[in-house]
């Protein structure tokens, strides 16, 4: 009896307790969870542009050279998600060097037909004017890829500054100017731009803010003629020029 009571009380302790779940601990894995797959899609496209920036800021690298190496970039954080994808998911699949080839291609031609998507396919409906649009040509292609990606989130953004000369700031009752990233600077391209405000809600201009912000751009809200946002990439020479 001694026996056979002590083993049903050794039964008994040997039970752990069930956890009790937890509202708190649930909210936070799921934000969590959020935010972390809300990082690992930004920071392809995120890496693309400071990539191309840090080249220019540090080697004072030409333009498609350094987008040319974020392009690089981005595939290869591309290629690295699809090997951990493969890793967890399909590992009991062999793949064959061939099969390697063919996606490591397919990812590069994505790559590069997203770059010239983005920096062709501005059609002018977010310009104010037809004098913008036309200097569109001369914005810088990082900032080009970097609005255009933002169009696709945000459709309603206004380009109301891109090119200007020295004579406009004084047409504009502003003080003139002898140096602007609103000039054509020594990249051949115009390194600002400027997007309206007026009339928009404040969590977009916030988004647009947080967005070019993210990726290494210069982004200042101030008054000037009317209210906007300047976002502009300041040049070699001067980095710390907005």
């Amino acid at each position: 009896m001694s026996y056979q009571s002590n083993s049903y009380s050794s039964y008994q302790t040997d039970v752990s307790p069930q956890k009790k779940f937890s509202w708190k601990g649930a909210l936070f894995k799921f934000f969590f969870l959020i935010v972390f797959f809300l990082f690992l899609s930004v920071l392809p496209f995120t890496m693309m542009i400071r990539s191309g920036i840090y080249m220019y800021h540090t080697y004072a690298l030409g333009v498609w050279f350094g987008l040319s190496a974020g392009v690089l970039v981005l595939t290869l954080i591309l290629l690295f998600y699809l090997l951990v994808g493969y890793l967890f998911f399909f590992r009991k699949y062999k793949a064959s060097f061939v099969a390697i080839k063919r996606i490591v291609l397919t990812v590069f031609l994505f790559v590069i037909s997203y770059t010239v998507f983005a920096l062709f396919s501005f059609t002018g409906k977010n310009a104010k004017t037809d004098q913008i649009k036309q200097e569109y040509a001369q914005l810088h292609p990082y900032l080009k890829i970097s609005l255009r990606t933002l169009l696709l989130l945000d459709k309603d953004v206004l380009i109301t500054s891109v090119s200007r000369q020295p004579e406009d700031y004084t047409k504009m009752g502003l003080s003139s100017k002898s140096k602007s990233l609103h000039f054509v600077q020594n990249t051949g391209y115009v390194h600002a731009m400027d997007l309206r405000t007026n009339g928009r809600p404040v969590w977009m201009i916030w988004f647009s803010q947080i967005y070019f912000n993210t990726l290494g751009f210069n982004i200042v809200r101030h008054g000037g003629t009317a209210d906007h946002l300047h976002v502009s990439l300041s040049t070699y020479e001067r980095q710390q020029s907005w």
